[in-house]
This record gives structure tokens, C-alpha cells and sequence, in this order.
């Protein structure tokens, strides 16, 4: 995962800013919600696989701490297979993690369906995961047993240089990837005030054979 981790944090300094105009908004974003489906082949259980990470990042040139979602392992303080984590890294860093059970992927064709987002309030970006639902863990997130959040603290003013484009190409499954059916993200959602500014409904599907 360390190795996963870092192609992470290369490709956020790989990619560049060069369509912030093609998804800027006249009202710029404090919050953004992105809805995620994974679909698990055969799980591997004495294998520990598989294993699955997303990111987010409020911007797209790595200048800022991204949030990184594992499920099925948790990596601090020690591997451990299954259950959930949230961590924060800066660079090749982890700043902080917080975890939430230990159940293991056991069931063939499991799909597990959450929404993970970012909002921007008082000099903080938070992240939380909300309306989760699967097989291994029923129902996880905000409001549930299984509550995942943390944040850090920022100079950011808004979310206008989020984009999609750099959560796609940073997640994926870092170990036995041939045990995943599919992995997409569904929607995007962008949010001022509270009030819905846009939805973007473009399936983008996880390149697996990475």
C-alpha cells in the first residue's frame, strides 16, 4: 500500500489545473459530494484481498493534504485486514487516520455503495463519509456505528479547483485487483450555502489493472 500511496501522491503533482476553466462556476463551492459504487468479485479473505482506496482533494496540483478512504484494511498503527480507515497526507505523509471495524469482504458480488465529501467552513476542510451500504458492514458513515470523518486546517477560500479528474486517477485497488468486478464513481455533486450549484451524473470507471 505504501507503493499505491506514493503513485498517489505523484499523480497529484502530476496533474495539472488546466481545466479549471471548463468547470468553473459564477458561484464558487464550499462543500462537494461524490457518490462511489464498488463491486467485489470473489473476496480472498486469508489474503487480506481485496484491497481498495480512494482519494480526495480539494485541489489538483498536490499543493494542499488530500483525504484517503481504505476499505477492507486499515494501515495504522499496523496493517490489519479488514474493517475502514480515513487518513490525511500531505505529500507522501500521513498527518493523521482514525478507523472503524474489522469484518473482511466475504461475499461474492458484494456491491457497497457511499458518498465521501469535502467542505470548506472557517478555515477547515472536513471530510465525512455519509449513506453507506453493504454486505460486510451493512449501513456505515454519518449517523451510523461505522462514523468516518476528520479535517485539517487550510487557506482556501473555495472548492473551485477541485476536480473529479484528480479523484479517478488517484484511487484504485492496491492489492488484488482482479477481485474487483468494478469501481466507479457515479455523481458529483457541488454545493455554496448548503443550496445544490450543479450535479455532474458522468459515470467514471477505476482503471483495475493498474
Amino acid at each position: 500500500m505504501k507503493r499505491f500511496l506514493t503513485t498517489i501522491a505523484l499523480a497529484l503533482l502530476a496533474l495539472t489545473v488546466s481545466t479549471r476553466a471548463a468547470r468553473a462556476q459564477s458561484t464558487p463551492p464550499d462543500q462537494i459530494q461524490e457518490d462511489w459504487q464498488l463491486v467485489i468479485g470473489t473476496p480472498d479473505v486469508p489474503g487480506a484481498g481485496p484491497q481498495v482506496s480512494t482519494t480526495l482533494s480539494p485541489v489538483a496540483d498536490g499543493s494542499t493534504p488530500f483525504f484517503v478512504f481504505n476499505l477492507n484494511y486499515r494501515e495504522s498503527p499496523t496493517f490489519s485486514p479488514g474493517g475502514m480507515e480515513v487518513q490525511v497526507w500531505s505529500g507522501d505523509q500521513m498527518l493523521s487516520s482514525m478507523t472503524k471495524g474489522t469484518a473482511q469482504f466475504n461475499t461474492t458480488g458484494e456491491t457497497i455503495t457511499w458518498t465521501q465529501s469535502i467542505r470548506l467552513t472557517s478555515g477547515a476542510i472536513s471530510f465525512g463519509i455519509d449513506s453507506g451500504k453493504s454486505t460486510t458492514w451493512g449501513k456505515f458513515g454519518q449517523g451510523q456505528q461505522l462514523n468516518l470523518a476528520t479535517s485539517f486546517s487550510t487557506t482556501l477560500t473555495s472548492l473551485s479547483s477541485y476536480t473529479p479528474a484528480t479523484t479517478v486517477s488517484t484511487s484504485g485497488v492496491g492489492w488484488e485487483a482482479n477481485r474487483v468486478t468494478s469501481m466507479k464513481l457515479v455523481e458529483v455533486r457541488y454545493y455554496a450555502g448548503g443550496k445544490l450549484l450543479s450535479s455532474d451524473k458522468t459515470p467514471r470507471s477505476i482503471n483495475l489493472s493498474n
